[in-house]
Formats: C-alpha cells, structure tokens, sequence
C-alpha cells in the first residue's frame, strides 16, 4: 500500500476514496492512480519539480521541445499522408538539387561536349528508381510494423547480412544529413553571394536547428517542413514546365556569364560514365525511409506508406529528367564560383526576380530539412538494433516527446563532424554516401526474395520476382559504385561498414555475457541469508553528514563500526572522544596512515574486517554532503567518490551513499 502523505490527502476531482488515488499535497505534484492490486501508475505530466531551479529548467525545457507526451499519445503523434510526405521524402525529393550537378561534375572531366550523356543518365537513374519503388512497395505490404534493410535482411538472411544492412544504412544517415545541410548552405550561397565565406558555420547551425526541431517530436515536425517542402515542390515544377514549353516554342533558356570549375582532365570512357551514374543515383537516397517509416503514419498505415512511395517516385522523375534536361539545353556547368546547377537553371528560366529567389529558397529550405529524413530514420534504427542488443541500451529509450533523443543527438554530433572534415565539400562527399544506401537496398531486396520463397502467400511469386529484379539491379549499382567511386574514398565506407559491424557484435557479446552472467534460473529459490551483517560509516570529519549516516546505519545494524583515517594520532583520539561521547552506542576505529592517503588505508582496514569476519556481509555507508548550488559540487566529496570507485564490485561489500544537505 501506499504511505500516506498527509493526515488529510485530497481526492482527486470526481474519485472515490475506494478508487485509493491520492493526490500530494504540494500544487501539481504528481499522483499515483491505482490499476490493479499492488500497480500504481504515475501522471508524469502533474509533476513538477520541488526547487525553484528545477521548475525553471523544466519550464524552459518544456517552451524549447514542449510538454511531455505520454505513451498512450503516440498513437495521436502519427501523421497523415501530406505530413508524412514531407518528413520521409524530404530526402528524396530535394536530391534533384545536386544529383544532377554532381553527374555533370564528373562528365565535365572529359568536356563539356559529354553533356550530352546528362539525359540518357537521368533516364536510367530513373528506371532504377522505379524498380526499387516497386521492390520497397512489397516490403511494406510484407512488414506493415516498419519493414527497415535492416529488420527485413536480419530476420530473412540471418545475422552477418542484417547488421550489414544496418551499418550501411547508418553510414548512409549520417552522410545524408552531411550532403543535404551542405547542399542547401550552397543554394542559400547561390542566392546571396555575401554568405559563401560563412558557409561551414552556417552548416554547423543550420544541423543544430534541425536537431533541435526534431527533439519536439515527429508530428511537430512533420507540421514544420511541410511548408519548404511543398514549396520546392512546386517551384520545381513549374520550373521544369516553364522551361521545356520556352523550349518548344524555340527559346530555350540560356546560362550566361559562368566559368566552369576545375577538374582534373580525364578521357571520355565506360569509367567516366559509370562515375557519372554513381554520382547520380545520389537522388534516390532516402527511398527506403517510407518502409521504414510505416508505424509513423496514420492508419491503413501500409496503404498510405505504398501511396506516399508512388507519389514521390512520379515527381522525383519529372523533375529530375526535366532539371537535367534544362541544363543541357541551357548550357549550364558546374561553376567555379559556387553557384549550382539548379541556380544557373533557374535563372535562365525566370530571370532573376521573385520566381528565382523563391526557388532558392524553397530549395535551400528542403535541402536543410532533408537531413530530417536521416533524423528520423537512424534514431528508430538504433533503436531497433538497441532493443535487440547490438547497440548500447540508452539508444532505446523515447524522450519526453516521444523522440528517440539519444539517437538524434548522435547524428547531429556525427554529421557536424563529417561537415568539419570535409569543410562542406559536396563534391567531396558525394562519391562517398550512396554505396552505403544501395548496399543496404541489395540486401533488404535479397531478404525480401527469402521471405516470399518461404512464405508462398497469394500472389508470392509476383512478388518473388520485383524484388529479385530489384536486388540484381541495387547490386549491379552498388558494383558500379565501389569500381567507379572506390579510389575517391567509398573504400573508406565500406571499411567503416565492417568496423560498425564489429563493434555491434562486440556489444552484443557483452550483453549475452551480462546477461549470461546476472541470470537467476527460474527453478532457482533464493533462501533468506544467515549471515551477519554489519554497518560501517567511513568519517573523514565529525560533522552532521557523519552524524546522520551514522543514525541511517543503527536503523540497518545494532553493529555499527565508524573509521577514521588520519595521519595524526592525537587528532584520531579527539575524534574518537568526541564521536563516542556525542553519539552513544557506537564504535569507533582509528586508522593511521603514514603516507597521508585516505582510500587504500580504508581499503586495506575493510579487507583485513572481512578476513576476521568471513560470514558478515558488510554495508559501507559514506556520507556525502549536497551543496546548493552547482557550482560548488566540484568543491566536495572527491575522497567519497574515491573510495566508492575502489569499493565497487567488491564481494560482500555493499556502498550506499548517504546524502545529506544543510
């Protein structure tokens, strides 16, 4: 039962005494609602700290990432289609702003006279998005409850395969969120010319920004990037119309007064193309967060996941093929001075007036919030593999707004040092952060091919057969991607996709040997203890902390031991005087030390105890005071934590601090 808290405890409005709800006496303290025999459940939205510190912090916490949500509330925080649009396809849809540029880049080593390829690229990046559409659109009917590479490889290839998808897909998140912060930096620099020097440190703020969005939780977010994404949306649209109608009429947008950027001089080859392709394909990255992303949306969840995936296939293709098209026709090239390809695009479309600067802006817009595709996608990632143990625990666990906080904390931590390595080079990072996402969609697309086989549900060998052509294709791709791009750095992806796959094996191993060795076998009845057990107080000083640890352990013990260590005899003996006088019953040891050092003499006095007193279970208690303010903390209980470190772990010792504030 509950103890009471007052002599006479408020009821809660419109409850019977019978009901057993008792509500603290402080104002919007918490309360404890009974459900059933020996369950109680706390509101945590009724609490509030008792400091004034406490609820300023709390306040402040709740104005930034808003009040806390409870379980029952997440079913509220999923999202209709026209939010989940923009919160998982933001990715996807805003690549059409460098994918073409950096196909261009590479083609532009053999001369501008290679150009021509641009359209014949985009027509097979799209073929390929279309398979993989179609592919992940089984995944999502097979796996409702969020059908990830990673669950989908784990649970049909087995465990080696699995934690590669997730490795692949982690180092694709991260990168992700590295691209699209720097790309959208660069069409804000396009627009506003004044701001390229500032561009790294724009970068770093503009992650921190969506970091910080992302912490109020996903149906918040979702609200937020509508807008920016909706507008890229349409400004891309009709761009693309704009232009291929001036085209037909015979004026065709022409890109002026632009210096190609340098590059390094290369014949025109199969591995010039191929390089070309590679970098192109960087427009289907974040396909696969729709499959990942079921759970998040509004029920039929599955159907309004497979709807989403259409959509933004159709207008990714367009607009893609459109874009590349335009830059053929308009002369546009990758430019020294910064300015990007859709920049040079739309200028020469719309001239520079309201439409351009909307463009610009709209696609600096999706381009900073498609780094919330990855903010969405790792953090439920490392969740996952977190409850299955291959990731440490605290990457588990929901936040107040029902975010994965642990995890987005970590990639924004990740991404902003990627930006600082690579000083915000797109073309840097590029060749780099595609293999992984394709890797991952070569063995969600194979496991997809198990589970039909297996399965043979209505329809399985249809099935069967998008996601085997699926799978040949993603693996073609990623082929192409570790031939083409491997001397420019995706050597080092997939070095560290090995080395991610290492460590959550280690920390795997772990966990099975914890719980290996903290398991209490189910036949296994635990018999009451026979042994003695005796309460020592560790006492560097007579004060009131002392005092009342020594009270804590008479309440443990009628065998209560106080220590003190001192290098000063007479010192020890007033305290001894002292502490038996003042505190009756009690006994008191003096410890010397000749060295001056406080712990080891207190450890070697402990062992030499339990040497005498084999059978005793011994309960160190040390006093710690609790300074008022933070900054005082680094001012007390170092020797506390000092011996506590030494004690911890020990065989028949337990530590208990006891804190005490004046």
């Amino acid at each position: 039962m509950l103890p009471p808290v007052s002599d006479s405890p408020k009821v809660l409005p419109g409850v019977k005494l019978g009901d057993r709800r008792i509500r603290l006496e402080r104002p919007r303290a918490r309360f404890f609602r009974y459900e059933a025999p020996g369950v109680y459940s706390a509101k945590l939205a009724a609490e509030e700290p008792n400091d004034a510190r406490g609820r300023a912090v709390a306040r402040a916490r709740y104005l930034l990432f808003g009040r806390p949500l409870s379980s029952e509330e997440e079913v509220v925080e999923r999202l209709p289609v026209w939010k989940a649009l923009p919160v998982f396809s933001s990715d996807v849809l805003s690549s059409v702003a460098y994918a073409t540029e950096a196909s261009l880049f590479t083609l532009l080593a053999a001369g501008t006279a290679a150009f021509v390829h641009i359209v014949p690229i985009s027509l097979a990046i799209v073929a390929v998005l279309f398979v993989v559409t179609f592919s992940y659109r089984q995944t999502i009917r097979a796996y409702p409850d969020g059908g990830g590479s990673y669950i989908v490889a784990h649970s049909n290839l087995g465990v080696l395969p699995g934690l590669a998808a997730a490795a692949a897909l982690l180092a694709g998140y991260v990168l992700t969120a590295a691209v699209s912060t720097a790309a959208g930096i660069v069409a804000l620099g396009s627009a506003i010319p004044e701001l390229r020097p500032f561009m790294l440190p724009l970068m770093v703020a503009s992650i921190v920004v969506v970091m910080g969005v992302n912490l109020r939780g996903i149906r918040e977010s979702g609200g937020i990037f509508a807008l920016p994404t909706y507008l890229f949306v349409l400004s891309g649209l009709v761009m693309v119309g704009v232009g291929l109608a001036r085209t037909a009429l015979g004026s065709p947008p022409q890109v002026t007064d632009v210096e190609p950027a340098a590059t390094v001089p290369a014949a025109f080859g199969v591995l010039i193309l191929a390089r070309a392709f590679a970098d192109g394909c960087s427009a289907m990255t974040g396909t696969e967060a729709v499959a990942n992303g079921v759970p998040a949306f509004r029920e039929p969840a599955w159907k309004n996941a497979q709807a989403s995936m259409a959509v933004v296939a159709g207008l990714l293709a367009f607009i893609l093929i459109g874009i590349s098209y335009l830059a053929l026709v308009s002369g546009a090239t990758p430019a020294a001075s910064g300015e990007s390809v859709l920049s040079q695009v739309g200028r020469a479309t719309f001239g520079v007036g309201p439409a351009y600067y909307v463009l610009q802006f709209a696609t600096m817009g999706i381009l900073l919030l498609a780094a919330n595709t990855s903010f969405n996608g790792l953090p439920r990632l490392t969740s996952i593999l977190a409850r299955d143990g291959y990731f440490p625990r605290q990457f588990a666990f929901q936040g107040e707004r029902l975010a994965f906080n642990v995890g987005i904390v970590a990639l924004a931590l990740l991404s902003i040092g990627v930006l600082v390595l690579f000083r915000g080079s797109i073309t840097a990072l590029i060749p780099l952060y595609a293999i992984g996402v394709f890797t991952a969609f070569t063995l969600s697309q194979a496991g997809m091919v198990h589970h039909w086989l297996v399965e043979r549900g209505p329809g399985w060998r249809r099935s069967a057969l998008i996601n085997g052509v699926g799978a040949t294709v993603t693996a073609l791709v990623t082929a192409i991607f570790a031939v083409a791009n491997f001397a420019l750095g995706a050597w080092t992806v997939i070095v560290l996709v090995a080395a991610l796959v290492a460590l959550m094996l280690f920390v795997h191993r772990e966990y099975v040997d914890e719980a290996r060795r903290l398991a209490v076998r189910p036949e296994t009845v635990i018999p009451r203890p026979h042994r003695v057990q005796h309460v020592i107080v560790a006492a560097p000083s007579f004060t009131r902390a002392v005092v009342q640890a020594i009270r804590v352990g008479q309440t443990m013990s009628a065998d209560v031991h106080v220590v003190h260590v001192t290098s000063d005899l007479l010192e020890g003996e007033r305290f001894r005087r002292r502490a038996e006088q003042q505190v009756p019953g009690i006994s008191v040891t003096i410890v010397e030390s000749r060295y001056r050092t406080l712990v080891n003499p207190f450890v070697r006095y402990l062992e030499v105890d339990q040497e005498l007193h084999p059978d005793d279970v011994t309960v160190v208690l040390l006093p710690e005071y609790v300074p008022r303010h933070w900054w005082e903390r680094m001012l007390y209980n170092q020797n506390t934590h000092r011996i506590r470190r030494a004690l911890i772990g020990r065989r028949d010792i337990v530590v208990l601090d006891v804190p005490y504030r004046a």
